[in-house]
């Protein structure tokens, strides 16, 4: 695989949140600024009537006159620079609530019109959906084939329309159903609904392990690295070890110990409501995990973090690709009862998670022409706790191909390379935090098979 190329970087240490937060400091300090002036104006007022002040006027009436005409001139320049400096703090946040509105009104407004858009489709599949599948099957099965083709070719080269398609997910199903469906993450719960979650069963799994586990990761492409190798552990729909997740202890029982979850995605995309099975990564999970809903696959991982040991208070870092990106960012939005500090996601859409909380550093890699990051119909919020880096290697244009761990290894090499101030917080802070650098002394790792219960 080729070098990656770092096309976009947003959120983080010099996203826009972070200049507004920066801004609003400033206007904070406006505001200190303006309360000391005053505060130094009273006691130029208080020092005009002071009483051994007024007492030596007798003795020296120049002097007096001309000390008494300083603290004056010194009094009446404090109290107007006092009421500037705060006049520029209104005005400046003033300013950042009409730009904060504007985004809103514009981020609703393309709401709107993609709910609208769907709503439009649905209706006429309603209409015509019967003729088109059946015109469809009555192709040759090499014109079908090149026909889905052009359609995955168009979804890698248009991902901003194809990001937009999935955000009129409620509107399609309304024009679908003749019922009203008020946004995408609702028309994911309804489509989750025919799945059953069920109950996870995890395992330990000592007779499986991969050659990274024995290492500490020196960098952000060596997490990624790890993260496929504990993925090929099941590499298909039917592989034994479906489910399989490890949890790497860095200095375990020290006082500094801090742990690695190794998150895959999803092991059988194809699963349907009435071919559900002991595979817990399931499209199922997907849905549940896409309209923000809690998922067996999330219960299960915090009862292997529970197996292996790690303390309530111990930072961990949860690394996923797909939808174990999606669990990642789910359990590190909440309180799991874990520090979760930091999340490293590849490939995942996150959008569906309503912010993190103070402390949980999240860095999110996406492929352009990857669809899978796009699910959420939206793009990843430009916050200080989350960056999001897009990157482009090249490669086969089918829409798996762009999903593969392969890509997501190059990317994660770029944004070790990277010079973007962004991206270099994100990197230093894992290093920072000790889960990068090969400073741990003891390695310890533990593979788990989440299940789901019959």
């Amino acid at each position: 695989m080729s070098g990656a190329d770092i096309t976009e970087v947003t959120g983080g240490a010099a996203g826009v949140e972070a200049t507004y937060d920066a801004v609003r400091a400033l206007a904070d300090l406006f505001d200190a600024t303006g309360d000391q002036l005053r505060a130094w104006a009273g006691d130029g007022l208080r020092a005009l009537a002071d009483p051994d002040l007024v007492s030596s006027a007798p003795l020296s009436p120049p002097t007096f006159a001309l000390a008494e005409g300083a603290l004056l001139a010194a009094t009446a320049g404090l109290l107007p620079g006092s009421v500037g400096w705060e006049a520029d703090a209104v005005l400046v946040r003033a300013a950042l609530g009409m730009l904060a509105a504007s985004d809103e009104a514009a981020h609703l407004a393309v709401e709107a019109l993609d709910w609208q858009l769907g709503r439009a489709a649905g209706g006429a599949l309603r209409v015509a959906g019967p003729a088109i599948v059946g015109g469809l099957w009555a192709l040759p099965p090499d014109v079908r084939s090149r026909l889905g083709g052009a359609v995955q070719g168009w979804a890698v080269r248009h991902p901003s329309l194809a990001q937009h398609a999935v955000n009129g997910g409620g509107g399609l199903l309304s024009g679908l159903s003749g019922m009203p469906v008020p946004d995408n993450r609702a028309a994911t719960a309804l489509l989750a609904t025919a799945y059953d979650d069920g109950t996870p069963v995890v395992t330990r799994r000592p007779d499986l392990g991969v050659a990274a586990s024995r290492h500490q990761p020196d960098s952000v492409r060596g997490l990624v690295g790890h993260l496929a190798e504990v993925a090929a552990l099941s590499p298909g729909p039917e592989s034994p070890a479906n489910g399989t997740i490890e949890v790497q202890s860095l200095d375990p029982g020290t006082g500094h110990a801090r742990h690695v979850v190794y998150l895959p995605g999803t092991d059988d995309l194809a699963t349907l409501p009435w071919t559900q099975d002991d595979d817990i990564r399931d499209l199922g999970g997907d849905l549940r995990s896409a309209a923000g809903e809690p998922t067996a696959y999330q219960r299960g991982i915090l009862d292997a973090m529970r197996q292996a040991g790690i303390g309530p208070h111990e930072p961990v870092l949860l690394v996923g690709h797909s939808l174990g990106g999606m669990e990642a960012a789910a359990l590190a939005s909440r309180d799991t009862g874990f520090a979760i500090t930091d999340i490293v996601t590849a490939g995942s859409p996150t959008a569906q998670v309503d912010g993190f909380p103070d402390g949980v550093h999240v860095l999110s890699l996406e492929h352009r022409g990857d669809v899978v990051p796009l699910l959420d119909g939206a793009d990843n919020r430009d916050t200080v706790e989350q960056t999001t880096v897009t990157f482009d290697d090249g490669g086969r244009p089918e829409i798996e191909a762009k999903h593969g761990y392969g890509h997501y290894v190059a990317g994660a090499a770029a944004v070790d390379a990277s010079a973007d101030p962004s991206l270099r917080a994100a990197v230093d802070g894992l290093h920072d935090r000790g889960f990068l650098g090969g400073t741990a002394t003891v390695v310890d790792s533990h593979l788990f098979q989440v299940a789901r219960g019959q």
